[in-house]
C-alpha cells in the first residue's frame, strides 16, 4: 500500500516533463491521478509542446 492510497492528485501539464514526472510519482505511491495538457501547438509559446503521443504515453505509463 502506498502513502498516496486513497486520494487523488489533480496534475496540469501531466502529458511530459515536469508534470509527467510527478504524475508517475504519485501514482506509484497510490494516488489516483487526473491531469491535463494542451497537446497541441500554441503559437504564443516559442517551446515544443506536449503531443496527443504525449498524452497516450503518460496515460498508459500511469495505469
Amino acid at each position: 500500500m502506498g502513502l498516496l492510497e486513497g486520494k487523488v492528485a489533480m496534475i496540469t501539464g501531466g502529458a511530459r516533463g515536469q508534470g509527467r514526472a510527478h504524475a508517475l510519482t504519485l501514482a506509484r505511491e497510490g494516488a489516483d491521478i487526473v491531469f491535463c495538457d494542451i497537446a497541441a501547438p500554441v503559437s504564443e509559446v516559442e517551446y515544443e509542446t506536449a503531443t496527443p503521443d504525449d498524452v497516450e504515453r503518460t496515460t498508459r505509463d500511469v495505469e
